[in-house]
């Protein structure tokens, strides 16, 4: 059975003989459970946050979780937001941090 995929050129013979060894000792060729944080938002929570934050496209990141906990009921942080915003190709909005000027700065700007 191995052989019509090594022959198919596609396919390297070190990853056709590595899962052939691998299905030799467990019977299954599956990848083993790997170390990590599992996923926070599923794919439905993905695709709600990327159509709403084009049809909202000056909402930022935190008026999205605020959006995504009360109608996914999804809690989610900021950053993952963000992160999950980069995969559609979006950025979310920042509001402008004004620094508010002195009496001396006005009467400065109006001379």
């Amino acid at each position: 059975m191995w052989h019509q995929f090594q022959h198919s050129g596609d396919i390297k013979s070190c990853v056709i003989s590595r899962l052939a060894a691998r299905h030799r000792t467990t019977g299954s060729v599956c990848d083993r459970p790997r170390s990590g944080a599992p996923r926070v938002m599923d794919h439905n929570d993905d695709q709600y946050l990327g159509t709403y934050a084009l049809r909202h496209c000056y909402a930022t990141a935190t008026q999205l979780q605020a959006c995504l906990r009360e109608v996914r009921g999804t809690r989610v942080s900021r950053q993952t937001i963000c992160n999950g915003l980069h995969h559609f190709g979006l950025n979310a909005r920042r509001l402008l941090q004004v620094t508010p000027l002195t009496p001396r700065h006005r009467c400065d700007r109006l001379q």
